[in-house]
């Protein structure tokens, strides 16, 4: 209610009030951070073949390199609730881009199948860390009205990110040589640089200044930073925050305080139903699936996926502000699970298990994949990163974060 109440008193602090340094900000940390989720998740979709051939490994090797990702993002994000509170949002985020351009020339350069496995671990801790730290960026700094909408961009630059990787990954412009995967592999280097420059002149967010620094007047300053204008109401809830919030909270006090293990509770259901929605089943084998489908061109329809993917979060981020969070999560559960019945189905038929083979099953299965990325980037995908900033303090966000997105990567 009291969030509710916030918008409706504060719905003209909006676009116009945020300075060209806010757009900057926000352009830099969801290209290091969300746009690289999305990229180095993706990358290995059509390119682990080439490398496959090129080292003349087995498939569990090949399986290895793909979970190095996950690996490194698991312990990335258990950290990532210690440096956000530590080393700062946005300072993180610069010592961030390390792991990134690290594990991107261990892949790009690789000599051996184990320094591919390394990179992706690597580049894995940098996802990990992004996770937390990028979506607590975008939240507080982000004014109340549109703050629906800026939270969502890490859904939009998630994919755009992906598409890019399935983009350039494919053979009409990676082609067959070695060079090509191996470009595709350093490409991440190029954001995660971008991201440092930017952010070099950048303060850290205003609820982190107040309630973490006990700065108040350094949390106004960066908070003109990222405005055209200053608003009394929010000068006065950072005020408010400073004064009402004690010191960063531990793991243990987190679970010891009923209204913040409620918020742990909910955030780690909703990372949890991310994961277990089994998107990244879904886009990392869509190219395997349509080809047992007998689809005849699988990468186009793999690239069409990831255009409807990153049309369904535009209009997501264009409407969640006025449509609000809870509606479209319960959407989004809804049409994934049928989805995911009507894909079970198509895949029985084409099997031959029921005895109902036919053209229409391929048809069915593309239409449910589709579906599925509607249903999943309006609602699962972005989503749950929105709910959890909004509904806990500075004082826990980033340990609850770290917690959340823990669960997500397990």
């Amino acid at each position: 209610m009291k969030e509710e109440a916030d918008e409706g008193r504060r719905s003209d602090n909006g676009f116009r009030d945020c300075s060209l340094k806010f757009w900057l900000a926000i352009s830099a940390v969801v290209s290091g951070g969300a746009f690289q989720v999305g990229y180095t998740f993706t990358v290995v979709v059509l390119t682990m073949a080439r490398v496959k051939a090129h080292f003349d490994t087995d498939d569990l090797y090949i399986s290895a390199i793909i979970s190095g990702n996950p690996i490194g993002g698991l312990i990335g994000a258990l950290l990532g609730g210690y440096i956000a509170d530590n080393v700062g949002r946005t300072r993180g985020l610069m010592f961030n881009s390390v792991p990134f351009v690290l594990g991107s020339v261990l892949m790009a350069t690789c000599q051996h199948p184990a320094m591919l496995l390394a990179g992706r671990i690597v580049v894995g801790f940098g996802v990990g860390v992004s996770s937390g730290l990028t979506n607590m960026f975008l939240a507080e700094i982000a004014p109340v009205a549109i703050r629906g909408f800026v939270g969502m961009l890490w859904g939009i630059l998630l994919t755009v990110g992906s598409l890019l990787a399935l983009l350039i990954s494919s053979s009409q412009v990676m082609g067959s040589g070695e060079l090509g995967w191996r470009l595709v592999f350093a490409f991440p280097v190029l954001p995660a640089l971008y991201q440092t420059l930017i952010l070099i002149f950048c303060p850290e967010p205003p609820p982190f200044l107040a309630v973490n620094k006990k700065d108040t007047e350094q949390a106004v300053n960066s908070l003109l930073h990222y405005r055209r204008r200053l608003v009394p109401e929010e000068v006065r809830d950072l005020e408010q925050e400073m004064d009402e919030s004690p010191a960063v909270l531990s793991f243990m006090e987190i679970l010891c305080t009923p209204r913040h293990r409620l918020a742990l509770i909910i955030g780690i259901g909703l990372h949890s139903a991310q994961q277990l929605s089994a998107f990244s089943v879904v886009l990392s084998y869509t190219p395997s699936l349509f080809e047992q489908l007998n689809v005849s061109s699988k990468e186009l329809t793999t690239f069409g996926t990831g255009l409807v993917n990153l049309g369904t979060a535009v209009i997501a981020a264009i409407t969640t502000d006025r449509l609000g969070r809870r509606p479209l999560l319960l959407i989004g559960f809804l049409v994934t699970a049928g989805s995911h019945v009507s894909l079970a189905v198509a895949q029985s038929c084409a099997s031959g298990e029921w005895g109902c083979q036919g053209e229409w099953n391929v048809q069915l299965a593309i239409a449910s994949v589709f579906i599925f990325i509607i249903g999943f980037s309006a609602s699962l995908g972005p989503i749950p990163m929105l709910i959890v900033n909004e509904i806990t303090p500075p004082e826990t966000r980033g340990r609850t974060n770290s917690i959340c997105i823990g669960f997500n990567w397990s």
